[in-house]
């Protein structure tokens, strides 16, 4: 049988019915792939549930319960939610955020209470956010690692969390339910802690954290400096924690900077202690010594001045070092409860006495 070759006219009708085909066969891909479950493609909400923040936020609490889904947030979407505030969170540490709506059942679009869980990825950075936010207002209170409430709102942290309450109806049980969720949240956050107590060298104005450049000094990172009141002046002191290590690296260093910088330091020693005395054109005459795992440095006090409240600050340090194990490990003047390797803030850090977070 002999097979007859095909047209030119016939291959190109072949092939111009094939390209005719083509956008019919792209939009029935096209309606096929729209055909999904929408809680497969729900990632935020799918993102919250995943997170091991959610175990924190209950389904009910002082006589509220959650209403609708928690939402996430992460470094890439943060602004969706705090925009204008995004990169003083993001500058500080910021890991994840959580965010969930409590109310009464009846009212499910009316929610009375928003709960916003900042996961800050340290205590430190968490103790810095918290003091940073808040300045010198807000009520102390005994909730967490350290609490503050103000009108319509509270603030607390534990262990590398930061916690957000803010109410939208009168009398709005913020306290207990911010109490049940720092129970929560204590609980199985053990981990490594550091001390950060100052001595008592008077009321306390503020205290702040500076995660980077501690007075423009490229190496002074992760320091919390306190404001204390003495007479007319406010008298500016931080510390740096470490192991004991990199509290003397930390040491030289700043010895090596002052040198190059040509600031005259003098040193003295007192108890075996070796302080160093500055003579800084720039910040004035100040002062920094190592007590234990810390270096602490004051500026505008003269040493003779500070030497009765810092003495005294010392030989509490050493007495902690020397009794670290299974002694009682609150500072005195505090109501701190004795935990793992350090004191957790209990009430405070603002009044004159020694005053104790456990941060990391």
């Amino acid at each position: 049988m002999e097979t007859k070759p095909v047209s030119r006219s016939g291959a190109r009708w072949v092939r111009s019915g094939l390209l005719a085909l083509l956008p019919l066969l792209a939009l029935a891909i096209h309606v096929d792939g729209q055909r999904y479950d929408p809680g497969l493609l729900d990632f935020k909400n799918a993102a919250a549930r995943l997170s091991p923040v959610m175990r924190f936020f209950p389904e009910q609490m002082a006589g509220l319960v959650r209403l609708g889904e928690l939402k996430r947030f992460t470094k890439e979407n943060l602004h969706d939610y705090v925009n204008g505030h995004a990169e003083y969170y993001l500058s500080a540490g910021f890991g994840e955020l959580l965010a969930g709506e409590y109310g009464l059942a009846a009212e499910a679009s009316r929610p009375r209470v928003v709960v916003d869980v900042f996961d800050m990825t340290r205590p430190l950075f968490a103790f810095g956010v918290l003091t940073g936010e808040s300045g010198d207002g807000g009520q102390e209170v005994a909730i967490g690692d350290m609490g503050l409430a103000e009108p319509g709102g509270l603030r607390f942290i534990v262990g590398p969390y930061y916690v957000k309450l803010t109410g939208f109806v009168p009398d709005v049980p913020l306290l207990a339910m911010g109490k049940e969720l720092a129970q929560t949240m204590g609980q199985g956050n053990k981990g490594s802690v550091e001390v950060f107590a100052f001595p008592a060298f008077g009321p306390v104005v503020a205290t702040k954290f500076i995660k980077e450049k501690y007075r423009g000094v490229a190496f002074l990172n992760q320091v919390v400096e306190r404001s204390f009141r003495i007479g007319e002046q406010i008298v500016p002191v931080f510390q740096v924690m470490g192991s004991a290590t990199q509290s003397q690296e930390l040491e030289g260093r700043l010895l090596e900077f002052l040198r190059k910088e040509e600031i005259p330091v003098e040193r003295v020693e007192r108890a075996d202690l070796a302080i160093f005395l500055v003579r800084d054109p720039y910040e004035g005459e100040w002062f920094f010594l190592r007590v234990g795992e810390r270096l602490l440095g004051v500026f505008g006090l003269p040493l003779d001045v500070a030497w009765g409240p810092l003495q005294e600050f010392v030989a509490h340090d050493q007495k902690k070092d020397n009794g670290a194990h299974g002694s009682d490990r609150t500072a005195p003047g505090t109501a701190g409860v004795p935990e793992p390797g350090g004191w957790t803030l209990r009430g405070g850090s603002r009044s004159g006495d020694w005053r104790v977070s456990a941060l990391q």
